[in-house]
């Protein structure tokens, strides 16, 4: 009788198991799926506010501050845009060798912090340089430090259906919404309306509520990655960590099955030696710095010069409608490709927006190189700035996929910092005319470049398990699509 009973009890647990691995019509739906694992997004929900924030502070020094007190400024001396990349490099390197060692829940809350020390700073003291250089300093440290975490672990947090998504929109689209937010206000300030806030005030304010939402999500929602767990050998924990990332908040046969793709993966990669691991990482930072730079370069001072000197002379009320326009249609296009990542993959929209981007970078260097001011150049550059929102949404997908776990947070930050790097150089330039179309026809032949490379060398990595994906992204070639 016990026998039957046991077999039984067996028989009835792989057939529960079964029936939850099948996907059920419910399951297939994106939005049920969404809801089920909304937990994950909650859980690195924090990071996503603080790249809002940087991302308003990267379009500021970028050369989009001319709502500011500080534009002057910025035309003399360079120290106030490049302060916080030169925090953010300091976050990074520091994050690196913390990440997988301690809990992420400090970093989070120390970050969020920072962000609103920053929107204080601005908000109390917009008439002090020196308050405003080190709200920067805060900010970008503040990026900096979450940068590396968030990009290493949403990769184990978010379940393989619904990676590509949560990685795409927790960094690019958060980064490039603090872009828009930026712009939108820029016009606002500079259309000539009835507004009395200073407008580097309204900057303060919004950072924080970024940084209020983002304390309340890390104490409330972050959940520690199975892997770090497993790693520090508490598997129990673990279980009760994949529990909470997604709902119902139960442990389920499916729950079991995550729990053994983690240790297979964790497994995988403590068998490596340093040295293997070096060596298996250095494809994929080579792929993956390309496409990073090609998304650095999208975005500089000299960009916001070819965008000054297009339109300048085509409305006297130049700042209001071609800031707003610029950060919509790059905002729009990260929108447009991001909730594609799971179904629609990640290499067709990497080769498509850059394929487009640099034949409308090509076409607006050779427009303004003939006939300045035009307002097909304008047009041009908008649809630019659409498609490098639609090129670069999968970088972030790729940068969590990609790396061996021992070295993982050093090649993200290493990733990093390059993409820092390439944005400083250009805050110290000072173009003229004939260097804006330069740089543009060496951005399309870069873009053409990738492109062309990217059809044999990018890899497709949807529906996989990091496990998957890794030796996808480590070949020099991959035909998939």
């Amino acid at each position: 009788m016990t026998g039957d009973k046991t077999a039984t009890s067996r028989v009835s647990f792989h057939q529960e198991r079964d029936q939850q691995s099948k996907p059920t019509p419910e399951q297939r739906s994106w939005l049920s799926r969404a809801r089920k694992n909304q937990p994950q997004w909650n859980a690195l929900g924090a990071g996503s506010l603080i790249f809002v924030s940087g991302g308003m502070s990267t379009a500021w020094g970028a050369g989009f501050a001319a709502h500011s007190m500080y534009t002057e400024l910025l035309k003399r001396t360079f120290h106030m845009q490049i302060c916080w990349y030169g925090a953010a490099l300091l976050g990074a390197v520091i994050s690196a060798i913390l990440t997988h060692r301690t809990p992420q829940r400090p970093v989070y809350v120390l970050s969020s912090c920072l962000v609103l020390i920053c929107g204080m700073l601005y908000l109390t003291l917009p008439e002090q340089p020196n308050a405003i250089i080190a709200a920067r300093y805060l900010d970008g440290f503040a990026n900096g430090l979450v940068f590396v975490p968030t990009l290493t672990t949403v990769g184990e947090l978010s379940v393989c259906e619904m990676r590509g998504v949560f990685s795409a929109a927790l960094e690019q689209m958060s980064y490039n919404f603090g872009i828009f937010i930026l712009l939108i206000y820029t016009a606002i300030w500079e259309s000539g309306w009835n507004v009395t806030v200073v407008a580097d005030q309204a900057h303060g304010l919004l950072s924080i509520i970024f940084g209020v939402v983002a304390l309340a999500l890390a104490l409330t929602c972050c959940v520690e990655s199975p892997v770090y767990l497993l790693l520090r050998r508490s598997e129990q924990a673990a279980v009760d960590a994949l529990r909470h990332l997604q709902r119902p908040f139960v442990v389920t046969c499916e729950t079991f099955l995550l729990l053994d793709e983690h240790k297979r993966y964790v497994v995988a990669n403590r068998g490596l030696s340093w040295s293997q691991s070096i060596q298996q990482g250095l494809v994929p930072l080579l792929k993956i710095v390309a496409h990073r730079s090609l998304c650095a370069l999208s975005l500089t001072p000299i960009v916001w010069r070819a965008l000054y000197e297009t339109a300048v002379g085509l409305t006297p009320h130049f700042h209001t409608w071609p800031y707003a326009v610029f950060g919509t249609l790059r905002w729009s296009g990260s929108i447009c490709v991001v909730f594609l990542m799971d179904s629609g993959g990640r290499k067709k929209p990497s080769l498509f927006g850059t394929f487009a981007g640099g034949v409308f970078a090509i076409a607006f260097a050779s427009l303004l190189d003939r006939v300045p001011r035009l307002i097909s150049a304008l047009i041009i550059l908008f649809f630019f700035q659409f498609f490098a929102g639609v090129a670069h949404a999968a970088s972030a997908v790729y940068l969590t996929e990609a790396f061996p776990l021992t070295f993982k947070p050093y090649f993200v930050a290493l990733v990093y910092i390059i993409e820092l790097m390439i944005k400083m150089v250009f805050c110290i330039c000072t173009p003229t005319h004939t260097d804006i179309a330069l740089y543009f026809y060496i951005l399309g032949g870069l873009s053409f470049s990738f492109f062309l490379l990217g059809i044999f060398c990018l890899p497709e990595t949807k529906l996989t398990t990091l496990s998957q994906a890794q030796p996808k992204i480590r070949k020099w070639f991959n035909e998939d699509f």
